[in-house]
């Protein structure tokens, strides 16, 4: 007699596969733990999403070497040299030429000579400008009488005005072919004759249209080129009041207008540590993350402030909270790395971390190990200053001589069944390595943080992805490794995590691979 053929026992368990994307979602301090989409990451350390993989971010190399605290990197674009001098906190304020690199100690500005004039805030704010006779630096503090250079020589600037003390000016810009600069705790702005980079300034006081109070924070320049290019220079106060005009001549209501009047969070900085270029846009680190001054300028503050810092807006909240008040501030955007930099310091002239956003994807993630307390860019590359040394940022495969370890919590998942539980026995990351590295995997489950992944060594070969043609061996070439990993969690929502320590290594992260046991639905 035919039986009906005999259903599975309920609850029984179903082995199962699934594949996940890496986190190139980048860090997500924003979506809630049980609705964040699955590309994005809870914890991104050290790993660098791009567009189709993430990878342990590159390292450090010193560049040069002195006595003191590195508080200034000053980048000269010349016409035809580029060179990088750093403002050292010492026992002698100085200027120190560190293009060659290497051991250095001879001031240019400052020391013991003194060398030009005494030093006696190594914090500065710089512009590169050309007139005619050339391509220079502009150099203020708030404290010492300004600087120029030349190309060869420092000198003292002579910017006066009746009322002006010229070691008060604080910050300064360049906007329709004229240097700008602005006066500590005043709204009194002042700027040189156009291609001029001394001499005689115009005092432009702009405090009765500032509402909120306050004093001088920022001065910025944007460019819109919604319908045509408009170039904007903007005031911001220490309130987040921004006040922008667009014109050419500040003397003539013909060819000068207030464009625009609104409201941000507040800088977490003055200067122009705060800001930095991006494109035709600028943009401002504040207590509502990093803005846009290009939105900020059509849209309201929670509109602008959830933009491009919106994913990890609570963490650098969070952290300005306890380190707002600390010198170290910095963005920066890489010239050619595709990256734009927020430094964090966590430890005044100690410590640091670094919020990193990919310019191409605008996802996130967090660098540490970089005590970096500023920070500067050539045309190509970028630097920052520490204790006692200048190093090559995002450059080769370890910090200087120590190894890098990457952590990554990617997010919960529920692999298609979200009522169901899953017992995952295996995991399976799909990485290209060029060498040995210690890495570890494991899976959280259920929203709980569970045990760091225990650390073992695995290694790539030394592949050669020209098929061997070449007569020498091919060192260090990416080689992918996909091995099975035991695992073990048991719960709802899965969350892979993956920690690898790597020094001279490279590593990419391309998929993980599951496979479970489900449950009936509870």
């Amino acid at each position: 007699m035919r039986m009906p053929q005999r259903q599975g026992t309920r609850g029984a368990p179903r082995s199962r596969s699934q594949s996940l994307p890496p986190p190139v979602g980048g860090l997500n301090a924003r979506d809630s733990l049980a609705n964040m989409k699955p590309e994005d990451a809870i914890t991104l350390d050290n790993w660098f999403p791009t567009a189709t993989q993430v990878e342990v971010r590159n390292g450090y190399t010193s560049h040069a070497t002195f006595t003191g605290d590195c508080e200034t990197v000053i980048v000269y674009n010349g016409l035809a040299a580029t060179k990088i001098f750093v403002a050292v906190d010492a026992t002698a304020d100085a200027i120190i030429d560190a293009t060659s690199g290497g051991a250095v100690s001879t001031p240019v500005v400052g020391g013991t000579g003194p060398t030009v004039q005494a030093i006696t805030n190594p914090q500065f704010d710089y512009v590169n400008f050309g007139t005619a006779g050339g391509q220079f630096l502009s150099l203020v503090n708030g404290a010492n009488t300004p600087l120029e250079y030349d190309g060869t020589t420092w000198s003292a600037a002579s910017i006066t005005h009746a009322s002006l003390t010229s070691s008060n000016l604080f910050t300064n810009a360049v906007y329709a072919e004229r240097l700008w600069f602005g006066e500590k705790n005043t709204f009194n702005v002042y700027y040189l004759p156009v291609r001029t980079k001394s001499g005689a300034a115009t005092q432009l006081n702009i405090g009765s249209l500032f509402k909120l109070g306050g004093s001088l924070s920022n001065i910025l320049t944007v460019t819109d080129a919604a319908d045509s290019l408009t170039d904007y220079i903007a005031f911001v106060s220490t309130e987040g009041e921004v006040i922008a005009y667009t014109g050419t001549d500040p003397a003539s209501a013909s060819t000068w207008a207030r464009a625009a009047h609104f409201v941000i969070g507040r800088p977490v900085c003055k200067g122009q540590r705060a800001w930095c270029k991006f494109g035709a846009d600028a943009f401002l680190t504040t207590v509502d993350g990093i803005i846009s001054l290009r939105a900020a300028i059509a849209s309201d503050r929670a509109e602008n402030a959830a933009g491009i810092t919106g994913k990890i807006r609570r963490l650098v909240s969070d952290d300005v909270t306890a380190h707002g008040a600390r010198f170290g501030w910095a963005l920066v955007l890489h010239p050619a790395g595709q990256k734009l930099i927020l430094n964090v310091p966590t430890a005044e002239n100690s410590a640091s971390r670094q919020y990193v956003m990919n310019t191409e994807t605008r996802a996130w993630c967090r660098f540490t190990g970089w005590n970096a307390f500023c920070w500067g860019a050539t045309k190509s590359d970028v630097y920052w200053g520490g204790a006692g040394v200048l190093v090559q940022a995002d450059t080769g495969a370890v910090d200087g001589t120590a190894a890098i370890t990457a952590d990554a919590k990617q997010a919960y998942g529920y692999f298609g069944a979200r009522g169901r539980t899953k017992q995952v026995s295996l995991m399976r990351p799909i990485l290209a390595i060029s060498g040995p590295a210690q890495f570890g995997v494991a899976v959280d489950v259920d929203y709980a943080d569970g045990a760091a992944p225990v650390l073992s060594t695995i290694s790539g070969s030394a592949a050669d992805p020209w098929g061997g043609i070449w007569s020498a061996s091919w060192a260090q070439a990416l080689a992918t490794y996909r091995n099975w990993f035991s695992v073990a969690g048991e719960g709802l929502a899965i969350a892979p995590r993956l920690r690898a320590t790597v020094e001279d290594v490279d590593m990419v992260w391309s998929a993980t691979d599951f496979v479970y046991d489900t449950g009936q639905a509870l």
